[in-house]
């Protein structure tokens, strides 16, 4: 077998021709390495942007869960129980109703069943409760008529004394509205219970 004759000119051909191929084959693993990298870089992403929303629902289930007890602690500071107070005149026995409120918080629409001895539940109405203790007076009829119905603002000189014992004496159940229109309820079994927004 003889050689072929390669001109000289084929020789540079076939050179370039070689790196033409492996031009090629380094562009299409380049290109492969990029398009590696381009989904790893996307996957990167998607991956942060679920951990995004992930914290920022958690957050906000946070915050939720922040609210809620923020009311439900404004809400408890409504209570009502039954006093005697002191005076020259002899005591005076009826029901005091506070708002200790610590951000002065206003509330409406107030009920306050109370029993007494003797008589049946009564409900004390007040529209507005601001913060304070007010004093509203049993007058010591078996009437429901007995009761002073202008709540008195329970002043530092005044002293009550909180009935703790008595049998026939008690708050039976609160209702009244915060200032966001929810409705809430407490009575001696049931505790505090939101019962709905006012619409």
């Amino acid at each position: 077998m003889s050689a072929l004759p390669l001109e000289p000119g084929t020789m540079a051909d076939w050179v370039a021709a070689v790196a033409a191929v492996l031009g090629c084959v380094l562009s299409i693993f380049a290109l492969r390495v990029a398009l590696a990298a381009n989904r790893t870089a996307d996957q990167t992403r998607q991956e942060t942007v679920a951990a995004a929303r992930t914290s920022a629902a958690r957050e906000a289930q946070r915050d939720e869960v922040d609210r809620a007890r923020d009311r439900r602690q404004l809400a408890g500071s409504v209570a009502s129980w039954w006093a005697a107070g002191r005076d020259e005149n002899g005591r005076r026995y009826g029901v005091v109703v506070s708002n200790q409120s610590p951000t002065s918080a206003v509330f409406y629409d107030v009920q306050v069943h109370v029993a007494g001895p003797g008589e049946g539940t009564h409900v004390i109405r007040m529209k507005v409760l601001p913060p304070g203790q007010f004093f509203v007076q049993n007058k010591g009829l078996a009437l429901q008529s007995s009761w002073d119905g202008i709540p008195r603002p329970v002043r530092e000189a005044d002293v009550l004394d909180p009935f703790t014992v008595a049998g026939d004496r008690s708050i039976t159940q609160l209702e009244y509205a915060d200032g966001l229109g929810t409705r809430w309820q407490w009575s001696p079994g049931g505790g505090l219970t939101e019962l709905s927004a006012i619409v």
